[in-house]
């Protein structure tokens, strides 16, 4: 089997890592095809199992009640698409949707009664108005458009619908940010060049967490996707942050 030539990064290395900050969205899919085989493990040992307390907390905001359809954008190996099935129960439904084949693989394997697409978070392969609730864990600072991929969200949710972004979100002062820039630069490497097949690939996701902007920039990206109220949850000292939005419902019609 013969193959193209590797990819090159803006610097001209090869098998380039996503940059921070810009990632691009080859570079994204072709990290996480790579990390997928211990990727829900890696999760939830680099967050001393905080990873499962913060994606139920999304999935109890989206409100999902039974027989509602829930969407899970971004959803990697459906660890939180399965929280949403959990909601809607056997008359809901819910869609998984991530652009890496290998983290789909693991999701269609465990979670057959959900149904998985491979799709982009910015063209999703949905109608108009096509859920009730939809969420993205994690998704956001690997995008390269978030207003676009939000803005792709408000189109699929119907008025009324609630969307949930669960995000890293930097820690302005103190010492939690201390701790945890300290243990993003240090043990989060140690642990992946042990355990990740890619070693690489968290050393940009540490940074691109450290790069991420703030909880408020997240709130604005929101309203200018058309969500007009949002309301943010913190949890373990801010180190998460939650946004919660609504789509509104259409205004009456100027006369």
């Amino acid at each position: 089997m013969t193959h193209g030539p590797p990819a090159l990064g803006a610097d001209g290395r090869q098998d380039a890592r996503p940059t921070p900050g810009a990632p691009e969205p080859d570079a994204v899919r072709r990290m996480f095809q790579a990390i997928a085989p211990r990727y829900d493990l890696l999760n939830t040992l680099t967050s001393w199992g905080e990873d499962r307390r913060w994606r139920r907390r999304a999935a109890q905001l989206t409100r999902a009640r039974p027989g509602d359809r829930a969407l899970d954008v971004c959803t990697g190996t459906g660890r939180l698409a399965a929280l949403l099935l959990e909601r809607v129960g056997p008359g809901g439904s819910v869609t998984g949707v991530d652009f890496a084949d290998a983290m789909l693989d693991r999701a269609r394997a465990r979670l057959p009664a959900i149904e998985f697409l491979a799709a982009d978070a910015r063209r999703l392969p949905l109608p108009d108005a096509a859920v009730d609730v939809a969420t993205m864990a994690f998704g956001l600072r690997n995008l390269d458009d978030p207003v676009g991929a939000l803005t792709e969200l408000h189109r699929v949710v119907r008025p009324g619908g609630r969307v949930v972004i669960l995000e890293f979100s930097p820690i302005p002062t103190g010492w939690v940010r201390s701790l945890v820039g300290g243990y993003n630069r240090r043990v989060l490497p140690f642990l992946a060049r042990r355990l990740a097949a890619d070693p690489g690939a968290y050393r940009y996701l540490a940074e691109s967490i450290e790069r991420f902007p703030s909880a408020a920039t997240v709130a604005g990206w929101l309203r200018a996707a058309g969500f007009p109220q949002v309301t943010l949850v913190r949890m373990s000292f801010g180190v998460v942050a939650l946004h919660v939005a609504r789509r509104p419902h259409p205004g009456p019609a100027a006369p």
